[in-house]
């Protein structure tokens, strides 16, 4: 009887495309036209992935047409799922060869890009070509190959489906214990995972292991847990129709093979019906011929011949030349004991004749498959023997480089000893030009030193002089106010008040400016610009001011335009407006007029304060932003003054990025214009 067997479940790893199918092929052709350099070879990709299942060979037209593009420039790696598809083609023409070419150079290509998931495809796909071509070591390579891959990048699933094939493998080699291993391996992740189907696969093949080895009761405890679990299911019949076909059968093997005949008969045909039911005719013409073999050893003939000549019709019409084969046989035995010699020896011509042809058939493929192993050492031994001839150019080179190197380093030594001298005349050339920088620096450094020392001595000087007087007013009109406060009326006490006011803010402001100018010259004020309204800041002044303003009985009035903003340091900006109100003050006649205005300029604003007051003479003019020739005139009212407020406006107002100016003629007042800029630079 022969034998029907489940051994390997296909379930196909498709390549991780690197595009997504998301055009028709109508589409992608009318794009074609239109494409040019690696977007048309996508276009081409894409078509052949549509073409490849229901026209191979225009899809393998459009696989050479991308290759020959991307051959020149593949900037997306796409060439390696090109061999893949190339592969795959070949593959369906049943041009094993070129299949496993393609297929190799595509795994090569991943093995160096470290693609862990398109290594364990393509090993895949090898696999699967060595053992159509019944070389079992080689597929097991690669079927292992392919699950190291899918554990490298923690896929449990492709290592279960590969532990299922290398099960396959090792029970097509004999190793029964090995193979049952690798299914037991799959069998756990099918049953942790709840795979029903794919855990009834591996379990029947556990009991193909047990059947090989002549355990039939055993091999029946797997075949029969697999119907429990399946009839138990609820997952419609038809869907699984081809597990529990080869179940049936497979139990039928198990029973024949313990000498029972007709016990098999139901089996035999709960396994036909549901191979009817799935469609699979390789199975129904297998049960045909077992059915077949069943009845000649029965002596029922018409029976035999009636299932034999089905199993020959099916496998005539799809090129089973196995199943062909083995009923030609049948048949010339069944025709043999009838009697029938004539019918049982065209029957015989026939068996022969096309065992023959199946025998060539495998002899050239195995011929093929030694030139294809032949090219391919062939290949590896020029490979190896290129490597081996580019390592010893290599060395040669790294000979070559190190006397190079040798050569070099005696030069250069060479050239150091005769540029040592230069050298040292070079060094004593800049050190003495570091001294002499040295002493020049000393030099500008003394100079600044006397300058500050100059000022310092004549700001002290003045404030010292200036200071006397407030102090004095303070000191005398106290004293009036404590020896004969009570015999002062009313108007007379608010006058000395006054007085003592006005000098203790004259004296107030000098050191004011006294200590902004010291912290100026430490480098203690930092310059923080921020956007300001002149007006906000001009009118904050005015107020602060004020009593002395009023005292003075000076009309101040501020034309500061209100959408004025500038970009300076808030408290440096006080201090500008702040001093040159207050000199305005100072040398304005009682009953006299300030404006303070401001004027756009480009990127600057100009404020200027204009007074009615003595004005400034030429000689003193330029004289006056100089801390080396501070003067220190009286006001209208006799006001001291050190000069240092307008020092500092000078010094501030170019801080932030401005300049400050006057106008003036002697007698007739004067103007200082300040000039900012409005944004930051």
């Amino acid at each position: 009887m022969k034998s029907f067997s489940l051994i390997l479940f296909a379930m196909l790893l498709l390549p991780s495309s690197v595009l997504a199918r998301t055009d028709s092929a109508d589409s992608l052709m009318q794009r074609i036209p239109v494409a040019s350099g690696n977007e048309l070879a996508h276009i081409y990709y894409e078509l052949a992935q549509i073409m490849i299942d229901s026209m191979p060979d225009s899809a393998l037209h459009f696989v050479d047409r991308s290759e020959r593009i991307l051959a020149r420039y593949d900037p997306d790696g796409l060439l390696p799922f090109l061999y893949m598809q190339k592969g795959e083609i070949y593959e369906k023409k049943h041009r094993f060869d070129r299949s496993l070419s393609h297929y190799r150079k595509a795994y090569e290509s991943f093995v160096r890009s470290g693609n862990q998931a398109e290594i364990a495809s393509s090993a895949w796909s090898l696999g699967g070509i060595y053992y159509e071509l019944a070389d079992f070591s080689q597929a097991y390579y690669f079927f292992m190959t392919s699950r190291n891959a899918a554990e490298n990048r923690g896929d449990e699933h492709g290592m279960a489906l590969m532990e299922n094939n290398l099960g396959n493998v090792a029970h097509e080699m004999e190793k029964y214990s090995e193979a049952e291993q690798h299914y037991k391996n799959a069998l756990t992740y099918y049953r942790e995972n709840k795979l029903l189907e794919e855990e009834c696969m591996a379990m029947n093949n556990l009991g193909l292991i047990r059947l090989d080895r002549q355990d039939y009761d055993s091999a029946r405890v797997y075949f029969n847990e697999v119907l429990g679990k399946l009839e138990n299911s609820g997952i419609p019949i038809n869907s699984v129709a081809y597990v529990l076909s080869g179940v049936y059968n497979n139990i039928a093997l198990s029973l024949i093979e313990e000498g029972g005949k007709r016990e098999v008969l139901p089996y035999l045909e709960k396994g036909l019906r549901l191979a009817r039911m799935d469609n699979d005719l390789y199975t129904v013409a297998t049960v045909y011929l077992n059915m077949g073999s069943i009845y000649t050893e029965t002596d029922l003939a018409d029976s035999a011949l009636y299932f034999l000549h089905r199993t020959t019709s099916i496998a005539q019409e799809l090129g089973y030349k196995d199943l062909l084969i083995d009923a030609y046989d049948e048949l010339a035995c069944l025709h043999a004991g009838l009697g029938n010699y004539a019918s049982a020896y065209n029957w015989r011509v026939r068996y022969d004749s096309l065992n023959r042809e199946v025998y060539n058939e495998n002899q050239t493929r195995q011929i093929n498959q030694l030139r294809v192993r032949y090219e391919q050492e062939i290949r590896e031994k020029k490979i190896a023997g290129l490597q081996a001839k580019t390592k010893a150019q290599r060395s040669l080179n790294k000979v070559y480089v190190i006397v190079i190197i040798l050569v070099l380093a005696l030069v250069v030594i060479v050239a150091i000893n005769l540029r040592d001298k230069k050298v040292s005349n070079t060094i004593l050339a800049e050190r003495n030009i570091q001294i002499s920088d040295a002493i020049r620096r000393i030099s500008d450094s003394e100079n600044k030193l006397k300058h500050l020392n100059t000022s310092k001595d004549k700001i002290f000087s003045v404030v010292a002089h200036d200071l006397r007087n407030p102090v004095a007013a303070i000191s005398g009109f106290a004293e009036l106010l404590n020896d004969g406060f009570d015999e002062f009326d009313t108007e007379i006490q608010k006058d000395y008040i006054m007085q003592i006011f006005q000098a203790s803010q004259r004296m107030q402001s000098l050191l004011e400016n006294l200590l902004v100018w010291a912290r100026s010259q430490m480098k203690a004020i930092k310059c923080e610009p921020e956007l300001l309204s002149l007006w906000d800041v001009t009118n904050d002044c005015y107020n602060e001011l004020l009593p002395n303003i009023e005292y003075k009985k000076v009309a101040v009035e501020n034309r500061v335009l209100k959408n004025c903003t500038v970009y300076a340091d808030e408290s440096m900006l006080r201090t500008i407006i702040r001093n040159l109100l207050m000199n305005a003050v100072k040398f304005s006649f009682p009953g006299g007029r300030i404006l303070i205005s401001s004027s756009p300029a480009g990127a600057f604003c100009v404020l200027s304060v204009r007074d009615q007051g003595i004005g400034i003479r030429p000689e003193v003019r330029d004289k006056l932003f100089s801390p080396n020739e501070m003067n220190s005139t009286p006001g209208t009212s006799g006001e001291a003054g050190s000069g240092l407020g307008l020092i500092l406006c000078k010094e501030f107002t170019e801080k932030n990025g401005g300049r400050i100016w006057l106008e003036s003629e002697d007698g007739k007042g004067s103007v200082f214009r300040v000039e900012l800029p409005r944004i930051g630079h």
